[in-house]
């Protein structure tokens, strides 16, 4: 994918809406293009923080939690970054591709990295996603709230 093309997508995804130019700039940097096939897994539920959050460009993925699927991830939105928040610091569902095709744009952040001051934007972008998921699984207790937090 072009410079420009990437650069649209971070810019119109509605979970980095908020973010600053600095801050898109610097996650633009540490952006890898991914692609994967249908049933290949991207993060797998218990695993440990890998350092890493992703944005789906293309394609359709699956939440699963104890095996079960548990709700859908769509075009332009992000998803393992709650890994970053929680005491654990593990995955807390699996994602799966469930199209014939996925592409992805996979961010390498350490918690140390994402803490600081130059990547404040983003990581008050990201916690309001996690927070925003953890309130809407703890009130409405839906297996789809539940894919959501992964």
């Amino acid at each position: 994918m072009e410079y420009n093309e990437v650069k649209r997508l971070l810019t119109e995804c509605p979970d980095l809406a908020a973010l600053d130019e600095t801050s898109a700039a610097d996650l633009f940097w540490r952006a890898q293009e991914l692609t994967f096939s249908e049933g290949d897994t991207i993060y797998a539920e218990g695993s440990p923080l890998d350092q890493t959050f992703c944005l789906l460009l293309s394609g359709e993925l699956v939440a699963e939690k104890d095996g079960m699927i548990t709700g859908n991830i769509y075009e332009s939105q992000i998803f393992g970054e709650m890994a970053y928040f929680t005491n654990q610091s593990v995955r807390n569902a699996s994602v799966r591709v469930s199209s014939p095709r996925a592409v992805i744009l996979q961010f390498h952040l350490t918690p140390a990295e994402l803490g600081g001051a130059q990547l404040a934007g983003l990581r008050r972008c990201l916690f309001l996603r996690t927070w925003n998921r953890f309130v809407s699984t703890s009130q409405s207790g839906s297996a789809e709230a539940l894919a959501m937090s992964v």
